[in-house]
């Protein structure tokens, strides 16, 4: 009897696939850690290094938008909804007209 070389297919079973699935995590303070990172850019480039280090981040701009752009637009609404800009006073007598 020959032998079937056939691969089998797997079922796929929801609660396997969401068990196996990275669960996106909080993000905590890290001890030691400054809270924000203040990023320095050098005055000593030259044109084509400031060029390259440009290029990366808008690549980095471009794969971060095609990645998460639906999760960002949404998340961008949500900011723009809850804030509330605000008042400011004019002084008539400071108008430049």
């Amino acid at each position: 009897m020959p032998k079937d070389n056939r691969k089998k297919r797997r079922r796929h079973n929801p609660q396997t696939a969401a068990s196996q699935s990275p669960q996106p995590s909080k993000p905590s303070y890290r001890p030691g850690l400054p809270l924000t990172l203040a990023i320095e850019v050098p005055t000593y480039w030259t044109a084509e290094e400031a060029l390259a280090v440009f290029e990366l981040v808008d690549a980095l701009h471009d794969r971060i938008w095609s990645t998460y752009r639906d999760e960002l637009q949404e998340l961008i609404c949500q900011q723009r909804k809850n804030h509330t800009p605000e008042p400011f006073q004019i002084d008539d007598d400071d108008l430049p007209f």
